[in-house]
């Protein structure tokens, strides 16, 4: 304010020596928790699953293959060594049968099940997800078993770090249900973990790392964008005869990158910066679409959809004072490359430091006089102070047509030393001129201090009176005429000197440049 003044399946009965090695690994991972993950944290935790991350399907005894499936990703097995129905199941990738690889792979993979095992807090909801929307958290059902009919959507919030954690004893989903993710979702940070079972129905779409203690298998047809585990048992995979087979593929979205620029740094207070960010596939021609949020912490300021090119705008005038860490987070979006649709991972930008800063007037005001009629060489100043510590990055003041020649603009302390100084260059005709010193001043807050400009020939702008009170512009403000000696201040002369004569409360339109400290 400015003022004057003050996803069925039978349960098997093989592979209970890793179910004791798991649920041994458990307990001693909880043992390690001293203290529970915050709230957040359990939300944001990635989970790690190492060696275990470039496997599609890995399994404890066995992985047992029917008719027409397709595994984009390596498969494994580990301690078993059993792998059959490979042909007619295609592999994109490795099969690890009871190797080094395969027992190094699950050992990670054990180690991820306990860390999801162990998180807290846990949100308790009902059992059919099917329906439902769920932001980003850890999930368990009212009666151990989770169900999936229709449509569970999961919703990242404009978060694409978001974890999705599911755990239950069961989880079945039904014939095509489904698995949507939106604003910024991944299928590489959702997670199932059940401690028996998992079945995923017939013609279904499903998102998500399987975790199960025993068995999991995936009825024909189904389409599943993660990995199917299992600690003790085996994986099961049911194809088709004809049509589109059985498919279990490591999510692989194109990977995308994103860069956040400002049309100007520092900005000043009320002034329009806009925001662009573009957004680049890692490789390949295809160009991004998409929507993008542009934020400040996990404030979102607003949000605006890729253009043609890969580039999104936000202008805004109401960013305050201060220093604004702002992030482009690209939410990934659908681009089709002929007739196949391709879908592009999120991504973020860096923190982009947006300065605002403050000064004592506005850029919309304007003396009563523009040009005072005075035609000899004159520094003029104004005392101000901060109410923060902070810098002044340069000197600005209000220049009347007839007020030609060089400009130079200082500060000073109250005592008249001189701590910086730098001559006006790309000057207007008129209006409100801008100088930046080489190198921001600090200041402290409750501080007087003298910013001044040497008229070199005079015709400065006048308001008189005006310090007959304090003049409040948070967090600047110039002293009442009196409160340390008189406000506006001069002197004659053709060298920058330090003015300290005043004159009827005169206000010449000189201001700083002043930026908070960050806190």
């Amino acid at each position: 304010m400015i003022h004057r003044t003050r996803f069925r399946v039978p349960r098997p009965n093989t592979g209970r020596t890793w179910l004791t090695a798991a649920l041994t690994a458990v307990l001693t991972a909880a043992a390690l928790l001293a203290t529970p993950l915050a709230a957040g944290a359990a939300r944001r935790a990635p989970v790690n699953l190492g060696t275990a991350a470039t496997f599609a399907v890995l399994a404890g005894s066995a992985v047992n293959n029917n008719n027409l499936t397709a595994v984009t990703g390596d498969l494994g097995v580990s301690p078993g060594g059993t792998v059959t129905g490979f042909p007619p199941g295609t592999v994109t990738g490795t099969i690890h049968a009871g190797d080094a690889t395969a027992a190094t792979a699950k050992s990670d993979m054990v180690a991820a099940y306990n860390d999801i095992a162990g998180r807290t807090p846990v949100t308790t909801v009902a059992a059919e997800l099917g329906g439902t929307t769920q932001g980003p958290g850890i999930y368990t059902p009212t009666g151990g078993a989770f169900t999936i009919t229709g449509t569970l959507t999961l919703d990242a919030q404009g978060e694409p770090d978001s974890v999705f954690i599911f755990k239950s004893a069961t989880l079945t989903t039904a014939t095509v249900s489904n698995i949507t993710l939106i604003n910024g979702a991944q299928a590489k940070n959702v997670f199932w973990q059940a401690t028996d079972s998992a079945a995923l129905g017939v013609n279904s779409t499903f998102r998500g790392t399987v975790m199960a203690a025993n068995s999991a298998r995936a009825f024909p047809g189904a389409s599943v964008f993660g990995r199917l585990f299992t600690l003790n048992a085996n994986v099961i995979l049911d194809g088709t005869t004809t049509g589109p087979a059985t498919h279990v593929a490591l999510p692989n979205d194109p990977q995308t990158t994103t860069a956040l620029t400002s049309s100007a740094n520092p900005t000043a207070r009320g002034q329009v910066v806009t925001f662009t960010a573009t957004v680049s596939a890692v490789s390949g021609s295809l160009i991004p679409q998409g929507q993008v949020l542009f934020k400040e912490g996990t404030t979102t300021l607003g949000s605006s959809y890729l253009d043609s090119s890969g580039v999104a705008t936000f202008s805004t005038s109401s960013l305050s004072v201060g220093t604004h860490p702002i992030q482009a987070v690209y939410l990934g979006g659908d681009v089709f490359a002929s007739e196949a649709l391709v879908h592009f991972a999120p991504s973020k930008s860096g923190i982009l430091n947006q300065n605002v800063s403050a000064s004592l007037w506005s850029s919309t005001a304007t003396p009563a006089v523009a040009s005072h009629q005075d035609a000899q060489a004159v520094a003029l100043g104004v005392k101000f102070q901060a109410n923060t510590n902070g810098t002044i990055s340069g000197v600005r003041f209000y220049k009347g047509s007839q007020n030609t020649g060089t400009h130079v603009g200082s500060l000073w302390t109250s005592g008249g030393t001189l701590l910086a100084s730098a001559t006006f260059a790309g000057e207007t005709a008129s209006g409100w001129q801008q100088v930046n010193f080489a190198s921001p001043v600090a200041v402290t807050a409750n501080t007087t201090y003298v910013a001044s400009v040497l008229s070199p020939t005079g015709y400065y702008s006048v308001t008189r009176p005006y310090f007959t009170l304090q003049y409040n512009n948070d967090p600047l403000l110039a002293l009442a005429d009196g409160a340390q000696g008189g406000n506006g201040v001069y002197v004659y002369g053709t060298t920058n000197a330090f003015p300290t004569s005043t004159f009827q409360s005169t206000n010449y339109w000189v201001d700083v440049v002043f930026t908070p400290t960050a806190t």
